[in-house]
């Protein structure tokens, strides 16, 4: 795997916290230059104090990936002061979970712009540039979600399964400029975000694990990456059976919305 990245360029949004911080170090630690780029100057300030031993190959840049000039510069500057840009990892993200009738319209252009714009701006900033160069790799952070419907997370799922769809298009679009396209598809990582709820799901890989399985993913050129291993595992079998799918699904459903009547959340 370390031969597939090192010495490349690779760009993370997203990188200063959760999955990407973790893609980010990984990455550092076999031998790549790498672009983090995050929202909020403090979590970058922080990452890159925490990965300093790095320096210089790390490259800090503070981007709200729902401006779409801010995307551009980020890239054409990664290219431009390293030569190439061999990786570009569309992480940055939100998620939600609600029943539809508090998905207001304003809610769904947010996850939208982020989810969805945010990355769409990633790939097509890069994608002049590795045709250019003749070579890349694009990877975009999905989720379980985009793969299946989920209930309580319509416009979450939206999202997902857009960008799951337009990567796997320009995956066969581009395979012969040697251009490549993997989608990462995590369902529970034991990140900030339910540690911000309160709860970190039972069934949740750590950032380490999930870092592992989708680099791993990358080097081989996976089109699609499900983790957990539990988790592919059950995504194969609802493939196969769909009547276990909607039994499944019926049941979260359900148990969201007593959830919801009894607690307010959806856990």
């Amino acid at each position: 795997m370390e031969p597939y990245f090192n010495g490349k360029t690779a760009v993370v949004t997203g990188g200063a916290s959760g999955i990407g911080a973790g893609i980010a170090r990984a990455l550092l630690e076999m031998g790549a230059v790498v672009y983090i780029a995050d929202l909020k100057q403090e979590n970058l300030d922080r990452t890159c104090e925490e990965l300093k031993e790095f320096a210089p190959r790390l490259h800090a840049v503070k981007v709200d990936v729902t401006q779409q000039p801010q995307v551009q510069a980020l890239v054409e500057t990664a290219a431009r002061e390293q030569g190439s840009l061999d990786f570009m990892f569309n992480n940055a993200g939100v998620g939600m979970t609600v029943p539809i009738e508090r998905a207001s319209l304003e809610s769904w252009k947010f996850v939208m712009d982020l989810n969805l714009w945010g990355s769409l701006y990633g790939m097509l900033a890069a994608l002049p540039v590795m045709r250019e160069q003749g070579h890349g790799h694009i990877v975009n952070t999905a989720s379980i979600a985009g793969l299946l419907p989920i209930p309580f997370q319509a416009p979450y799922c939206a999202t997902k399964a857009a960008i799951i769809s337009a990567s796997e298009s320009l995956r066969y679009e581009l395979i012969d400029e040697n251009i490549r396209f993997t989608c990462v598809c995590p369902s529970n990582v034991a990140t900030a975000i339910f540690a911000s709820l309160g709860k970190i799901p039972e069934d949740a890989v750590t950032v380490d694990e999930a870092v592992k399985t989708i680099l791993e993913g990358v080097a081989a050129n996976k089109n699609i990456i499900v983790l957990p291993e539990k988790t592919e595992k059950q995504y194969e079998n609802f493939r196969l059976d769909p009547e276990a799918q909607d039994e499944y699904m019926i049941n979260l459903s359900r148990e969201r919305h007593e959830n919801y009547r009894t607690k307010g959340t959806y856990f």
